[in-house]
This record gives structure tokens, C-alpha cells and sequence, in this order.
């Protein structure tokens, strides 16, 4: 065929396919105009899934009446000049192409009133074919209509999914700009029946209850941003108790920009690490303040990802945000918690006293009876020597800063999860796997693996951190045989491996010699235990990850390995030593893995299950 220049008609259609490939895009570009015009009220009602019908109304400053029939014109837009250079971009639309687009692949009918104008007018645009433009009343704002969408491509009307599916799309996608605009009610009405309302005051709290439930609303904690600095970040995150099986509760914006970013995603996976499992997701909402010049909005056709000028940058400001909340107020679990939806636990300041809740109940504990010992830097007692050897060798754990950060609404305090952990009774031990302790509000159930692992994390980690990890020399060195790719992994990795405790040397082509491992690990990796422990730790960790996430995984490893194993008897004063430790550990409420280390039965349970209430 020659070369020859398509029609207005076809080239129309085919941009509009770039643009607009669902419902849940035209939704999406109507909206995101909508708040560009300043609007505080959006409503949406979508029929069929949005294929027969979408209307959206908004009471935004509206289009002059003057202006409507330009507006559909292709990259006719007020948002940028001729002296823009589409790198500062401080809007939602800048392209002009929305409206163009739609209205080439089905037929849009819309009224607008400009803030201020006597009257409103109305506009049509059937499939391309402009009609005429008649005055009609109209309440100030804009409503858009929009029916029959891609009748006129039968190929891309028949790859739509089902009403059902195709609704998801647009629910997921405005509940995601209503957690981002909080200040803005939204609205979302499907075939007759209300399926999204929030109330637009301005609370991203309130969002979240709007949106997901006031049960979650509950649990979630905020991150306050730092109005002084350039890149920042606010928003709320859930709870460690409060997790999902997929990444379908994070939502990041940037800018006011809602965003779909795999590497801050991931930033917000790693800051999760260590209070969540694997496989594991919280939910989140973060919305990312930077410069404008810093961002370009301009590199995907639907605007649903951009690129940053410093990525890293970005990445360590949402990280570090989202671990110093989590640091700050990481609960205890309580029994149930993981079907129920969690708990914000013992984060409470008891009545009547003005110090932190840690001190607080420590004196209740002490008047009533709860505890043998003093708490964690308190004198009177020295520390318990265990014939386990528990606590022998313990280096001191670096104090934990605290964070003035609190749940949104609430008062702002200055508790840390090692100060929210109360004092607590060992009472003894349960298929020599948990230890049975009573505390101030109730019972409470330690996995002493779990406990223990998180203490020679701390304990070994603090070491690595200043270059201080002490190194057991084997009597006989052993020699281990890995896998082809797994030697790969000890030449990118060999300088953290010593500096953690491990002397190795490579012997021949895929056969390393250990003649040291880690101190902690001396007294159960020993001989060929200690070749084995390097060789499923090499594995586990060859698997992938790089920088800092494979030196905790390493640590981590290290520290499993050195901890006490579920099935071991521990003596009573064993387990008061274990129980002293976690008290002292910066993140006492979760094994390095992101597993619970104690929970909690409160009294009111016990209460409610024996029909005491």
C-alpha cells in the first residue's frame, strides 16, 4: 500500500487508545479535570460498568460558555503555554488530549456554568461530530455525560471485561483520588446503588473510613510531613497487626499526582521489614510532596507513572518516614488480632499519671504484685545469669529515639514499643515452645524462639554496626560445597560476611573453608553444624535482594540460628532472663521476620469468655 496521511477520523481513534482503555480512564481524566478546576465535591454515576453510561459532576469553577466547544479540540488545554517546558507541571492534565479522546469513541453531552456567569451552557460531541452549543441552566460547575463508549470500535468494546470487573477498575481508581483528596467528597453510584461516599473534611483519617471501613480507620498511624523540607512525605500507615495478602492497599501519589511506582512500593515493603511476614503487605497511603522541577509527569500515555530526577532520594524519604512511625509505635499483638483486624494494643497512657505509659504501668505492676524484677534500666536487681547462657555476653543495645508521632485525632506522644511493653509475671512454659507470663492487663503468651531471635538480632546487628561482631575460631576447619550461582553471591557479599563474624576462604571452583563463625553461633554451629548453617544462610540469601536488605536478611539469619529453639525446656529463671532481654530490645513485638514475639489475652477477653460480662 502507498504511504498516505490518515484521517482526522482514524488518527482520533487510535490516540484515543492510548489514552482512554476502560472506563475506569475516562472516570479517571474527568475526575482528575475536575480537581484542577478546584472542585470540593465530585460525584460519579456509572451505568452497565461504565459502557453504557458515565456522568460526572463536580462544583469546580467551571468551563466559559465561550470555551466549551474548543475544549474538544485535540491539544486544546488552559494548563500550559507555549512557554512551558512540561517538566514543572503542577496540574493533574496539561496534554489537552481527555476530552479530545473521549469524545472520539463515544458520545459526550456536557454542561458547565463558570463561577460568576448569569448562565450555563450545554455542548455536544457525538463520535467526533461536534454539534452546537445552546445556553441551559446550570448550577455552577461542570457535568459531564459521557454514553456509548467505544460502540463506534467494536475490536476494543469487546476486550472490555465483565460490568462487574470493569466497576472494580473505576471504585479502585476514585478511592484511591479520595484518599489522596481528602478535603474533597467524593461519590461513586452504580446502577442505582451507593458504593463509595466520603465526607470531605479534610481528615485523611475520615478518607479511610469512607473507603475502607471505620474498624481500619482505626488502626492506622500518620505520618506527619516535614513542611520546611523540599521532598516529604504524609499519610497514614496500618498498624504491623493490620496486613493483607496483596499490594492492592498501598496507594502513592506525588504531587496530588496518584501514581503507580513498583520501586516505592517496594520502599514501602522495606520499611514494613521485620514487623511484617513474608508475602505480607500493610495498608498505606502516601502522598509524596517534591519539587515540581524534580519530577517529569510526561513519560506514560495514561500519566500513571513518572520519573524522578532523584529516585534514591525519594525512595529513602518515604523508607525512612514509614520506620520511624512504625519504630515509634509498633503494638503488641493482641490474641486474634490477625483475623479480627488488630488492635493498637498498650499504646495508652494509664489514668492519672503524667508519665509515659512504660513508667506507668511499671509502678502498678510493682505495687500489685506483677512483677519479680525491675524494669529495663531500673536498679535493684542485677541480672539473671541462666544456665542457657541467655544473657551472657550481652552488649549493651543502643537507647531508642523516640517520635512524637501519634494516630491522627489523637494526642501526640513519645512512646516507644519497648516502653509500651509492660512488666511482666512468668508464670511457666507451654509445650516448651511459650512462655506464660501475667502482666498488668492480662496474660500474655512469648515465643521464646521468637523472642530470643529478636534479641541476638539487636545484639548482633549493634555489633555489625560498629564494625565490632567478635569471631569464634572453629577447632577444625570445615569445608561446604554450594551451588554453581551461590559463590556469586559470596564474592558481592564477602566483606559484610566477615565483618560479621565469618571466616572464609574460597577452596577451588564452588567449595569454601570456614575456619570462624559469628561468636553467637559458636555454641550451636559448631563443626560441620556451622558449615551447614552457612550454606542454607547462603541460600536463603542468594535467592536476591542487595545493599542494606541483604545485610539484615543476614543478620537475621545469623540471629536465628543462634536462638533458642522451640521444644527446648527452659528453666523458670530462663525464661524471666529471656522476658528481661526483650524488654530491652528497641522492637520487642516482632521477630526479625516480621513474626509476633508475644501477644496478648486481655482481661476483658478472659472476661468476655468465661461470661464474667
Amino acid at each position: 500500500m502507498p504511504i498516505r496521511v490518515l484521517s482526522d477520523e482514524l488518527s482520533s481513534r487510535i490516540a484515543a487508545g492510548e489514552v482512554i482503555e476502560r472506563p475506569a480512564s475516562v472516570v479517571k481524566e474527568l475526575v482528575e479535570n475536575s480537581l484542577d478546576a478546584g472542585s470540593t465535591r465530585v460525584e460519579v454515576e456509572v451505568v452497565g460498568g461504565g459502557a453504557r453510561s458515565i456522568t460526572v459532576v463536580d462544583n469546580g469553577q467551571g468551563i466559559p460558555a465561550d470555551e466549551l466547544a474548543i475544549a474538544f479540540e485535540r491539544f486544546a488545554t488552559s494548563k500550559i503555554d507555549a512557554s512551558s517546558d512540561l517538566i514543572a507541571i503542577g496540574t493533574l492534565g496539561f496534554r489537552g488530549e481527555a476530552l479530545p479522546s473521549i469524545a472520539s469513541v463515544a458520545s459526550v453531552e456536557v454542561t458547565s456554568r463558570q463561577a460568576g456567569a448569569d448562565a450555563g451552557a450545554r455542548y455536544r460531541v457525538d463520535f467526533g461530530k461536534p454539534g452546537t452549543l445552546e445556553p441551559a441552566g446550570a448550577p455552577e460547575g461542570t457535568r459531564i455525560v459521557v454514553s456509548g463508549l467505544f460502540t463506534n470500535v467494536p475490536a476494543r468494546l469487546k476486550f472490555l471485561g465483565s460490568a462487574g470487573r470493569e466497576l472494580s477498575r473505576i471504585q479502585t481508581m476514585l478511592a484511591s483520588l479520595a484518599l489522596i483528596y481528602p478535603h474533597v467528597a467524593f461519590s461513586l453510584n452504580a446502577d442505582g446503588r451507593d458504593r463509595l461516599r466520603t465526607n470531605g473534611s479534610g481528615s485523611i483519617s475520615d478518607a479511610v473510613s469512607g473507603v475502607y471501613g471505620q474498624k481500619i480507620a482505626d488502626q492506622m498511624l500518620q505520618l506527619e510531613a516535614d513542611g520546611s523540607a523540599a521532598f516529604s512525605v504524609d499519610g497514614l500507615v496500618s498498624s504491623p497487626s493490620l496486613n493483607r495478602s496483596n499490594r492492592t492497599y498501598l496507594t502513592l501519589s506525588v504531587n496530588g499526582r496518584w501514581i503507580q511506582s513498583r520501586r516505592l512500593s517496594y520502599a514501602i515493603e522495606q520499611a514494613y521489614h521485620g514487623f511484617l511476614p513474608e508475602r505480607r503487605f500493610p495498608i498505606a497511603v502516601a502522598r509524596i510532596r517534591t519539587p515540581l522541577d524534580d519530577v517529569d509527569a510526561n513519560v506514560h500515555p495514561a500519566k500513571a507513572e513518572v520519573r524522578f530526577l532523584r529516585e534514591d532520594l525519594v525512595y529513602s524519604v518515604v523508607q525512612r518516614a514509614i520506620r520511624g512511625v512504625l519504630t515509634a509505635h509498633a503494638p503488641v499483638h493482641e490474641l486474634g488480632s490477625g483475623r479480627a483486624g488488630g488492635s493498637i494494643g498498650l499504646l495508652r497512657r494509664p489514668a492519672g499519671t503524667g508519665g509515659r505509659p512504660g513508667q506507668g504501668e511499671r509502678a502498678a505492676a510493682g505495687a500489685g504484685g506483677y512483677s519479680g524484677w525491675p524494669g529495663p534500666g531500673e536498679p535493684g536487681q542485677p541480672e539473671i545469669e541462666s544456665s542457657a547462657g541467655l544473657a551472657r555476653g550481652q552488649a549493651p543495645l543502643p537507647e531508642t529515639r523516640t517520635a512524637g508521632v501519634a494516630p491522627e485525632g489523637g494526642p501526640s506522644t513519645t512512646i516507644t514499643p519497648r516502653e509500651a511493653l509492660p512488666v511482666l509475671r512468668v508464670i511457666g512454659q507451654a509445650h516448651e515452645t511459650y512462655i506464660i507470663a501475667e502482666g498488668p492487663d492480662g496474660v500474655f503468651l512469648i515465643d521464646q524462639h521468637a523472642a530470643h531471635e529478636r534479641v541476638m538480632y539487636e545484639r548482633v546487628k549493634a555489633g555489625f554496626d560498629a564494625n565490632a561482631s567478635e569471631s569464634q575460631p572453629l577447632l577444625e576447619p570445615v569445608t561446604i560445597d554450594l551451588a554453581p550461582g551461590v559463590m556469586t553471591t559470596v564474592h558481592e557479599h564477602l566483606v559484610e560476611l566477615k565483618r560479621a563474624g565469618w571466616g572464609v576462604e574460597e577452596f577451588g571452583g564452588n567449595s569454601l573453608i570456614v575456619r570462624s563463625v559469628p561468636a553467637t553461633l559458636a555454641v550451636r554451629a559448631s563443626g560441620d553444624g556451622a558449615g551447614r548453617v552457612l550454606v542454607t544462610l547462603l541460600d536463603d540469601l542468594s535467592e536476591g535482594g542487595s545493599g542494606e536488605s541483604w545485610r539484615e536478611r543476614m543478620l537475621a539469619s545469623i540471629a536465628c540460628h543462634s536462638s533458642v529453639r522451640a521444644g527446648q525446656a527452659l528453666s523458670t529463671d530462663e525464661c524471666k532472663d529471656l522476658i528481661r532481654q526483650l524488654e530491652k530490645a528497641d522492637q520487642p513485638n516482632t521477630c526479625p521476620h516480621g513474626r509476633p514475639t508475644i501477644v496478648q489475652l486481655t482481661v476483658s477477653d478472659l472476661e468476655r469468655e468465661f461470661k464474667r460480662r
